[in-house]
């Protein structure tokens, strides 16, 4: 469902979102050693869906994340980017620059440095750039040109840790990536732009730091004070583990297991959080897993066996006939709905009274029927006592979705629907993980339990300067998660980073499964994926506690 319109270095170089394909799979069977293991005698099963799930094949953690020694030390250096090989220098035009002047950078033009820094440890790279909203990416490493699949622009093989995010205005100003491991002596440093066009004056590399402890001291209480018992135990569990281990997570195609276990038949372990999209039952929604009826059995079963559930809403609009999530490919006017008229918690009949004396839009209406019939699904779970990972609307701050049309649009939406979902519906087995990605998209505390973040990308880097961006956001500390990613994180860079993500969550099919729903390994290597499944960074479903005595 979810595909990315940009070329590849995009994706990894602001380590958001990449390219996402659904596959069709049903007609995939499993073996019948992994079948009807623990048979559920209430529900309607499906022998070509149901995941089989044991909990008593308690593995062994094989491995133990890599120690790295840092040492702190005093250092900082600025290099100037004027006289860069093949890049032509100014020094008129704009205001602020050090030095004897400034480079332009275009699409996808890039310039390197080399540093060298007196031992190993987290260092503050700072741009300081002038432009208008550009995003550049930075790269350590790299010794030799590659040219872009399409042939379009050339870059450095190095490691993309990061990007900065330019404001506007005519004067250069210093733009930050914190927390950059880099180990003792020279290295390569590149930047390039992503899109758009940048004035680079210099890069400075500082001493810095990666994630502090005091982060991961989260409270241990849901934000609905009328949670269940079991969202509450849940919730208590994820605080408990936060900042010590993470959960490993893994997306399916809807209805069934498939992708799950595929790890299981590579690793001999399942992820311990199924994580799904709850939007294929939103109205609009056209793909060909469309109102699977044996999705919400499946998560239910899932939980029985002992494991963790979470849902997405990637929220087809209602009302158009262009039946996609992206902004540049629908005609649906998110700004149309927002109302001040306070209906969130109103009836059905209530609202058409209010629909057809104009106080509130047609938009408005049919956004309320779509949460309506989610909350009709997430009533099935609560009613099977499911606490669910809620997170709807993911990714709304990057521009990609047409809920993230503007801040305050948004953020009406979503405060809508956490009325609606909490006060109306009165659910109470929910936990809300927000996917904002950006603070002015943020409802506050009391509407956010666990802070989402996203990352695609085909380095093996920790996204801890993401994690710490994270927390920014908020007032009281939040457990951080990361929500989706193209590639599972190496536990030896999280440990080395201190970047103990709640959770990560591969995103599915071709991402882990070819198209008959077996293992491959275009996004993971077999010894990578054995690597983090049976490390003791991570846990797996067979190492989850019996939520019933927690």
């Amino acid at each position: 469902m979810k595909k990315r319109y940009t070329a590849s270095l995009i994706a990894a170089a602001m380590l958001l979102c990449g390219c996402k394909q659904d596959i069709n799979y049903d007609e995939i069977t499993l073996p019948p050693e992994y079948t009807e293991q623990h048979p559920d005698p209430d529900a309607d099963k499906d022998s070509l869906q149901e995941t089989v799930i044991i909990p008593e094949n308690l593995a062994v953690d094989t491995y133990s994340p890599i120690s790295y020694v840092i040492t702190p030390e005093e250092f900082e250096k600025t290099v100037q980017l004027e006289g860069s090989p093949d890049v032509q220098t100014f020094n008129d035009g704009l205001m602020g620059f050090t030095g004897d002047g400034f480079i332009c950078l275009g699409d996808h033009e890039y310039a390197s440095v080399s540093v060298d820094v007196p031992t190993s440890q987290y260092y503050d790279i700072a741009v300081t750039l002038c432009s208008n909203s550009t995003k550049v990416a930075v790269m350590v490493g790299g010794d030799k040109v590659v040219i872009s699949p399409d042939g379009d622009y050339n870059t450095l093989n190095g490691t993309v840790v990061g990007a900065v995010y330019s404001g506007t205005g005519n004067e250069f100003e210093p733009y930050t990536l914190n927390g950059v491991y880099l180990g003792k002596g020279e290295n390569k440093l590149t930047v390039q732009v992503i899109s758009g066009t940048a004035y680079v004056d210099a890069i400075t590399v500082k001493n810095g730091n990666t994630v502090q402890k005091l982060v991961y001291e989260v409270s241990n209480a849901p934000i609905d004070p009328n949670a269940s018992l079991n969202t509450k135990i849940v919730k208590r569990y994820l605080a408990d583990i936060y900042g010590n281990r993470v959960l490993t997570g893994q997306f399916v195609s809807a209805g069934t297991n498939t992708e799950i276990n595929a790890i299981y038949m590579s690793t001999g372990r399942y992820a311990a959080l199924r994580c799904a999209d709850i939007g294929i039952f939103s109205s609009n929604y056209e793909g060909y897993d469309k109102n699977n009826e044996n999705e919400i059995s499946t998560a239910i079963n899932w939980w029985k066996g002992g494991g963790l559930v979470s849902y997405t809403w990637y929220w087809q609009p209602p009302l158009t006939d262009k039946h996609s999530c992206f902004s540049e490919l629908t005609d649906f006017d998110l700004k149309k709905a927002v109302t001040d008229s306070d209906v969130a918690d109103m009836s059905p009949v209530s609202l058409e009274a209010y629909l057809q004396t104009g106080r509130i839009s047609k938009e408005c209406m049919a956004l309320i029927t779509d949460i309506d019939a989610i909350a009709e699904k997430l009533k099935l779970l609560e009613a099977a006592d499911v606490p669910v990972l809620f997170r709807p609307m993911p990714e709304a701050g990057d521009g990609w979705y047409w809920w993230g049309c503007d801040s305050e649009s948004y953020l009406w939406l979503y405060n809508f629907l956490f009325k609606r979902i909490t006060a109306y519906h009165q659910l109470t087995n929910i936990i809300w993980v927000w996917n904002g990605e950006s603070y002015d998209f943020y409802p506050g505390d009391d509407k956010v339990d666990i802070v989402g973040m996203d990352m695609y990308t085909h380095y093996d880097v920790s996204g801890n300067n993401r994690l710490m961006d994270a927390k920014s956001y908020t007032i009281k500390s939040k457990a951080t998660a990361l929500t989706e990613c193209g590639r599972i994180p190496s536990p030896d860079t999280l440990s080395r980073d201190g970047a103990y993500w709640l959770w990560f969550a591969l995103w599915k099919g071709d991402y882990i499964i070819n198209s008959n729903g077996s293992i491959q390994y275009s996004h993971v290597t077999a010894t990578e994926l054995d690597y983090a499944y049976n490390n003791e960074l991570f846990i797996t479903l067979d190492e989850l506690p019996d939520f019933s005595r927690y």
